[in-house]
């Protein structure tokens, strides 16, 4: 009686889903949570007065709908502009009633959860318009419009809005809280683990299906090989990587503005640290099937196999780095603790947000981590054996979330290099800011999953230590593939007690088992990762001859780079054609060690320059000099340039500017300072105000003049 459809792009949403259906399940209440590809939208209309629909939707990009939502985004919302002024859609007539014209969802009711950011523009967009067109529609809404905030505690707010909301879903459903606040009895396991000391096939290698597919996307990725993997900045403090992926045979195309989407590996000390802290690591390659306890749930099995390993599962499927949720604390760990110690450790860390983000969030503490930290309690408080802290693992499949693609912004042209895409990533890792973190194992270095992988990638190609566990390690076949590491000695049962071993830049080397091509008895080294293509509309405008200004500051300048391949290819195909002015405003830390794809841009610029002369890049090194100096300060120091560009031949504005600005890298600050100094710098030229200035740029935004690709 309860339909929860999530519009997730990168899996938050799908698991604030997830863990809600369990949340409101009861007697009276059996939720279904799908994908809405899965629910036809039309049928709607049809759901009962004693029923619900709980949407939880993320909004993607600028402002849009997730790709599992475009359907029912179009059918709500036919007018994305002004989606007031959508047409009602044509839902499928139940047979108990006839629904009225305009407001064919009267005996709607449903509950609504926004997942944003507040750095973008259009933060929420997507939940707010699908709110608005429900109501409007007829539908009545239960409870508040929950808002989700990624750049401030996206769990607080969904915590807060479940607290206020659930009672009233269960009231409108008729049905009482299943269980009393504060209690802590173990929770019905969703899944169910069934070991088997054989089977026919055991997946191990991060497989997503089977035998052959037609079309490749994030379901299906293609195993790409590597082609090319760079660190960028050699002489910097820190590794900006460029790698390369051949496409050839996937049927996949890219265009300029698109992105691709990588599925890491987990490294190996990870894997193991988890392992070691549920006691599976004599286990950890016993072949498992993971399936629903529910006979009627909608994903029956967690893998996208049928058999795997515990290895393997936390190695390929399972996000094991992030930080426990407060609300899983107090569901899923809390309830396993026999000792008083473990109920001390855990009890405030569940029940306190303060003590929550001081220790966990602060910490980033992972499940590993955690249960590491709960023994360390009851070792201190001198806990007898019988009592010590076990989480069952079923409960830790729950507490880890699937693993999820990174996408990033494609640093190629398509037009030029249609079959090798290239990323341009930055590889991050911190330290921990708790002492606690610090004394533990591992210690308090957090690296990123995905962007350590690809260096993992890079050192492998470069030639770095690689051993073959499965002979290296006689009689004793842990892994398959190849682990990279620099350490003296190759860790035995346990990678997490490896000493750490950094690098020059103090990066921690961290172990990957990676997975050889195909045709790797030709190149010893050869290797392949997962990926997929995700359209996008960051695009070049049609005409070549529309000047364009490019605002891309460190990683920013990965799509700009795709720009400037296309236009030099067409200024040297076509060199009689009229081009517009091409400006490039390029910022980093440091002209000597941090200026990426220098000399490239140097030579496709020229090329650019014979049929655009005024084209050109301007950069903006923040440290090289006393005062800190950004892009944004560029734009006003060029802004006699810039307001030209942008007049495309007018002698005024009077209104949106025709040229087109792309904007990408950081949302919080960069993006926002740019915007300000564009209006600035076009309301001094125009003699208007600022905000009509702004109001300029906003209307850029609506005629897809003003692009942007950012991240918080």
């Amino acid at each position: 009686n309860v339909v929860i459809l999530y519009g997730s792009q990168t899996g938050t949403a799908e698991d604030f889903a997830t863990r809600l259906g369990k949340d409101i399940h009861s007697a009276a209440v059996r939720p279904l949570v799908l994908d809405p590809e899965q629910y036809d939208w039309q049928c709607l209309a049809s759901l009962g007065s004693d029923e619900l629909v709980i949407f939880v939707l993320a909004t993607a990009g600028e402002g849009e709908a997730t790709d599992n939502m475009e359907a029912w985004f179009a059918a709500l919302a036919s007018d994305a502009e002004t989606p007031e002024d959508s047409e009602v859609p044509e839902f499928r007539q139940p047979e108990d009633r006839e629904l009225d014209e305009d407001t064919p969802l009267q005996e709607i009711s449903y509950a609504m959860f926004g997942l944003g950011n507040n750095t973008y523009e259009r933060f929420n967009h997507h939940a707010r318009v699908v709110d608005g067109r429900l109501q409007a529609l007829g539908a009545t809404r239960v409870g508040e419009r929950g808002e989700g905030d990624d750049d401030a505690d996206i769990e607080e707010d969904f915590a807060r809005w479940k607290e206020a909301t659930l009672p009233l879903i269960r009231q409108h459903l008729g049905s009482t809280t299943p269980l009393e606040s504060g209690d802590e009895s173990p929770p019905e396991p969703t899944w169910k683990i069934a070991e088997a000391a054989a089977a026919q096939r055991v997946w191990t290698k991060g497989e997503f299906f089977e035998g052959a597919v037609a079309t490749h996307d994030s379901r299906h990725p293609f195993a790409a090989p590597v082609t090319a993997a760079v660190d960028l900045t050699p002489t910097a403090d820190r590794h900006v990587l460029h790698v390369e992926v051949d496409l050839a045979g996937s049927g996949m195309r890219h265009e300029s503005g698109d992105h691709i989407g990588v599925y890491p590996t987990n490294a190996d000390e990870e894997v193991d640290l988890l392992l070691s802290a549920l006691g599976l690591l004599d286990r950890a390659d016993v072949p498992i099937a993971v399936r629903a306890t529910d006979p009627f749930a909608p994903q029956q099995s967690l893998f996208p196999v049928e058999t795997t390993t515990y290895r393997a599962a936390f190695r390929h499927y399972l996000e094991i780095t992030a930080p426990v949720p407060r609300a899983q604390i107090a569901s899923l760990v809390l309830p396993f603790a026999r000792s008083e110690a473990a109920r001390n450790y855990l009890r405030p860390l569940a029940a306190d947000k303060d003590a929550h983000a001081a220790t966990v969030a602060a910490g980033c503490m992972t499940p590993a981590r955690l249960i590491n930290g709960v023994h360390a309690a009851e070792r201190q408080a001198g806990t007898p054996d019988e009592e010590l802290f076990v989480l069952p693992v079923e409960a830790a499949f729950e507490l880890c979330p699937r693993l999820q693609a990174r996408l990033y912004s494609i640093s190629s042209s398509g037009k030029v290099h249609p079959e090798r895409p290239t990323i341009t990533a930055v590889v991050l890792q911190y330290d921990a800011k708790t002492e606690q973190a610090q004394q533990a194992k591992l210690g308090a270095r957090r690296c990123g999953v995905a962007t350590n992988y690809l260096l993992g990638v890079l050192r492998y190609l470069r030639g770095d230590r690689a051993v073959d566990l499965e002979s290296a390690a006689a009689g004793h076949a842990l892994r398959t593939g190849c682990l990279v590491s620099d350490s003296t000695e190759l860790p035995g049962g346990d990678a997490s007690s490896a000493a750490l071993v950094s690098d020059g830049k103090n990066h921690v080397l961290q172990s990957f088992t990676l997975q050889p091509a195909p045709d790797s008895s030709l190149d010893a080294r050869a290797l392949t990762m997962p990926v997929f293509i995700r359209k996008s509309t960051f695009r070049l405008p049609a005409d070549s001859a529309t000047p364009i200004i490019m605002i891309g500051p460190g990683t920013g300048l990965a799509p700009m780079r795709a720009f400037i391949q296309e236009r030099a290819q067409a200024a040297r195909a076509h060199p009689d054609q009229p081009m517009g002015t091409t400006l490039l405003f390029f910022g980093a830390r440091t002209e000597a060690h941090d200026f990426m794809y220098r000399d490239e841009l140097d030579e496709l610029f020229a090329d650019i320059r014979r049929a655009a002369p005024e084209s050109q890049v301007v950069t903006a090194f923040s440290r090289d000099q006393a005062q800190k100096v950004y892009v944004q300060h560029r734009l006003a120091e060029h802004a006699e340039l810039v307001y030209r560009t942008l007049l495309c031949g007018q002698s005024r504005l009077g209104g949106a500017p025709k040229a087109h600005v792309y904007v990408c890298g950081d949302a919080k600050c960069m993006a926002k300072d740019v915007s300000r100094a564009l209006a600035l710098l076009i309301a001094e030229r125009e003699g208007v105000s600022e905000e009509t200035a702004a109001k300029w740029v906003s209307d850029m935004r609506k005629l897809s003049r003003y692009q942007e690709d950012v991240w918080s």
